[in-house]
């Protein structure tokens, strides 16, 4: 599915179906998960799972292959200032955990987001 596809289905309303799967999921791996269920993302998680850049590119440049958007689950809520970097690696959208207030979605969208909507490489 392109990532754009995913964005559209999202926005009609539609239920939208992930699979948590591990970040060290090799291709095969992945051919494997995609076959046996009817996905239309993979999530990866670093709040409760090993994490490191050179395994998030990997694992994202295996899913781009397979035409596999990636959602990725970032380690805190204050590394929102990050997710410019987290999407340098791959993924196609981030997930940050246990949101308390409109500030952190205010820096979350603006990291996310080049200008004019953002700041992200600014």
């Amino acid at each position: 599915m392109a990532i754009t596809s995913l964005k559209r289905l999202i926005n009609s309303g539609k239920m939208v179906n992930g699979v948590g799967v591990d970040m060290g999921y090799s291709l095969s791996d992945m051919e494997r998960t995609i076959a046996d269920s009817s996905c239309d993302f993979l999530s990866i998680d670093s709040q409760h799972a090993p994490y490191n850049e050179d395994r998030l590119e990997e694992f994202c440049r295996n899913a781009k292959s397979l035409d596999m958007p990636v959602l990725f689950r970032i380690k805190h809520t204050r590394h929102t200032y990050l997710i410019g970097n987290y999407l340098d690696l791959g993924p196609t959208g981030i997930v940050v955990p246990e949101v308390r207030d409109v500030s952190t979605v205010d820096e979350a969208l603006h990291s996310f987001y080049y200008p004019q909507k953002g700041k992200r490489s600014w």
